[in-house]
């Protein structure tokens, strides 16, 4: 169960969150000052395959998930996974993560829509490949808000059946508002991740997330912050996702 605020990172496409607290200024007049935390969360977000680039294979992605485990374990770092439904459904994946202590590794879902998911739930794949990063495709906004709970629907069932539990973080770099509620309300998940912004990238652009803040998302508008903290009116802390090879700074709470 996550129990920090984070930013994903991963190997292919590398992310950290790191939240730094209590740092008195020296210029505050503050000499002394009781310690507070200081966290650090890091998270790999996993794709069984890479259709741009044949050099990505299946294989190549999973050594790199285990060297990742590897040098977690060796530098005593937990931290989250976050499994594409593709990745979910592989044995090896599965063999790995389920081997991680449970004091600190999290499993999460990674919110991209690949085609075993989408056939699984009776719908028609459109896509290029297995998974297309286009957003008409490969993010939940590209399917009606009926489609987008057969979706949930089918990753929750299978995640929970080799996992043995739901999984309390989801992450993408958009995910609808509709989809979030219905993870909420129906399958309890209590944080997830996004993407601020970017321009003309991976075949889509998105642009006006609020920064530098974790925030309680509207339900209209998952890029909306809800400042009147009414239960009918939030979600869920929300944290952000942005790739750290893009150069993009930002400090969570």
């Amino acid at each position: 169960m996550m129990k920090t605020i984070y930013i994903p990172m991963r190997t292919r496409f590398l992310f950290l969150l790191c939240f730094l607290a209590g740092i008195a200024s020296p210029f505050s007049g503050h000499t002394k000052e009781k310690p507070k935390p200081k966290i650090i969360n890091i998270v790999n977000f996993i794709r069984l395959l890479e259709p741009r680039d044949p050099k990505i294979t299946e294989d190549v992605l999973y050594q790199t998930v285990v060297k990742q485990v590897e040098m977690m374990k060796k530098y005593r770092l937990g931290g989250t996974f976050l499994l594409q439904y593709d990745a979910l459904m592989d044995s090896r994946y599965q063999k790995l993560l389920k081997s991680l202590p449970k004091d600190a590794f999290e499993i999460g879902a990674w919110w991209e829509i690949p085609q075993p998911m989408v056939e699984k739930a009776g719908l028609k794949w459109r896509g290029r490949y297995p998974w297309d990063w286009h957003a008409d495709i490969g993010f939940s906004t590209g399917y009606s808000p009926e489609e987008r709970e057969k979706l949930a629907d089918v990753y929750m069932a299978d995640f929970k059946s080799i996992f043995g539990y739901y999984p309390k973080s989801v992450g993408s770099w958009f995910i609808d508002s509709h989809t979030l509620n219905y993870l909420y309300e129906k399958y309890h998940i209590i944080a997830s991740s996004n993407c601020k912004d970017q321009v003309g990238t991976d075949g889509y652009t998105l642009w006006g997330g609020y920064w530098n803040q974790a925030y309680y998302p509207s339900k209209i508008n998952s890029y909306m912050l809800k400042h009147k903290m009414k239960r009918t009116n939030y979600l869920f802390p929300f944290s952000e996702c942005l790739e750290a090879i893009r150069s993009v700074n930002t400090t969570m709470v």
